[in-house]
């Protein structure tokens, strides 16, 4: 049996613990619906974190190779998959073989093509936090150019992404920071208005520059506090987009209060599109995302590329809420 280097949890707990990298980890063979690719980028990502301790929403168990996303080139095809060796891809990893490792199993039904002259670490950010941001924006938010952005958590992952896509499609974008150098970060993005999350006129100032119009569509994957002025603020007819909770408090929508704004609440999850047969979502958003990448009106935002050794550090520095932009890890 064939071996390679990967990072692997025996026993669940915080990854500082529990991950170790190991050079004897046998090569896994694709199963039904899978392919293997040979790495070459993958996201870091705070659900990796989760993932080790068990208390993510996928439990796949130990032995462990955590990494949900990742890209790279086929190997090796499994059972009943219609896509070549060869074949650049990137996709999500068929835990619990997954991408902190220097071969990984993919879902073959979530993979996308990625052509040659994007770089990977380019490409698998622009899969998965661009994929959640553009399908949020514009297939649930049905955003359109004049109309108010407003995008929480916006210096990283979906966020980030966020503003510039809606930047891209002619929309007028307020982003919400928690530091003066996430909001500089911001800025660099091309966000219209930057403000401080932690505001505590945060209603007001979003108002005073909407001129009292309200934001078209919000953008949220923070929720608590934050989530609850986002429902205040929500013009006519707007639409909320929910994409998850970093500030670990989920808010409520009174029905009353929707009702009397007309406005809607919409969630989010973008990985069920490809698992529930809705893939041709996923081709279209990752079809725009490549045209709008070579053409310069997005970049991936990669802060910093980590060695396969080096996962760990990666972990720590995103778990410590200070990272803008995406952190990737390319073995």
């Amino acid at each position: 049996m064939t071996t390679m280097r990967a990072w692997r949890v025996d026993e669940l707990g915080h990854p500082s613990e529990s991950l170790h990298l190991r050079d004897d980890v046998d090569v896994p063979e694709p199963g039904e619906g899978q392919v293997r690719i040979t790495v070459e980028a993958g996201n870091i990502n705070f659900a990796d974190i989760l993932l080790c301790q068990g208390i993510y929403q996928e439990r796949p168990g130990v032995p462990l190779t955590p990494g949900l996303e990742t890209c790279g080139r086929i190997n090796a095809v499994g059972p009943g998959v219609d896509l070549e060796v060869g074949t650049r891809i990137a996709g999500m990893s068929a835990l619990p073989r997954g991408g902190y490792a220097e071969q990984a199993l993919i879902k073959a039904h979530t993979a996308v093509p990625i052509p040659d002259d994007v770089d990977s670490p380019s490409a698998t950010v622009l899969f998965s936090t661009f994929q959640t941001a553009h399908v949020g924006i514009h297939h649930r938010g049905q955003l359109s150019a004049g109309e108010w952005l407003l995008v929480h958590g916006a210096s990283s992952g979906v966020g980030a992404a966020a503003v510039q896509l809606g930047v891209a499609a002619g929309a007028k974008v307020i982003a919400t920071a928690s530091s003066e150098a996430k909001r500089a970060h911001c800025t660099e993005l091309g966000a219209h208005f930057v403000l401080d999350a932690g505001s505590e006129n945060l209603r007001d100032e979003i108002m005073a520059i909407t001129e009292d119009h309200g934001v078209d569509v919000a953008f949220d994957p923070v929720g608590g506090t934050v989530g609850d002025v986002t429902r205040r603020v929500m013009a006519w007819e707007g639409r909320l987009i929910v994409i998850g909770f970093a500030s670990g408090d989920i808010p409520s929508y009174p029905g009353n209060h929707m009702l009397v704004k007309n406005y809607s609440v919409i969630g989010l999850y973008w990985g069920a599109y490809s698992d529930r047969g809705a893939h041709d979502i996923v081709l279209a958003a990752h079809a725009d995302l490549m045209g709008k990448f070579r053409s310069g009106q997005i970049h991936a935002d990669v802060t910093k590329a980590y060695a396969l050794d080096d996962v760990l550090d990666a972990l720590a520095a995103l778990e410590s809420r200070t990272v803008t932009g995406r952190l990737v890890v390319t073995p």
